[in-house]
């Protein structure tokens, strides 16, 4: 699909997978330590399959996005998936594999822009909405692992 963004991305966390799964699986939990992207995150069930929840998240660029996200497939703690309806639609898959005594992830995120601007936009803003993206990843990357750590003891 030619407006479909995929994006893969993959790094490593030194806290116990368990801890590591909760935080990502638990979309409550993103506001405490995917900051600034997550704003709010609304759900009124715990990660299990069937729960909805709704995110507002920014990147680096001005605007705001708004999504509905409900967990399609989850299989403690190695894998779960999302389908995901709103500004974006499409899904994610976040898939944790033991290495090295860390926590490897892999998020697969496959959406497109349905908000009608950034749909717009997207044949020419393409680079600039991918290093958006990254921008976020980073700061995932910087605040899962001292959250897991913190709920979870050292791996």
């Amino acid at each position: 699909m030619a407006d479909e963004y995929v994006f893969i991305d993959e790094w490593d966390v030194d806290a116990p997978q368990e801890a590591v799964f909760d935080a990502l699986a638990d979309a409550r939990t993103y506001p405490e330590w995917w900051r600034p992207v997550y704003l709010k995150v609304e759900a009124d069930c715990p990660p299990q399959v069937g729960c909805v929840s709704h995110q507002e998240f920014k990147g680096q660029l001005p605007y705001h996005l708004n999504t509905r996200s409900e967990i399609v497939r989850l299989e403690r703690p190695h894998e779960f998936e999302v389908e995901v309806v709103g500004d974006l639609t499409g899904k994610g898959i976040w898939t944790l594999t033991p290495r090295g005594g860390k926590v490897h992830i892999r998020f697969d995120w496959r959406v497109i822009a349905d908000r009608p601007l950034l749909r717009y936009l997207t044949p020419v803003l393409r680079p600039l909405f991918r290093w958006n993206h990254n921008w976020s990843i980073k700061r995932a990357i910087e605040g899962l692992e001292p959250y897991a750590r913190s709920r979870g003891g050292s791996a």
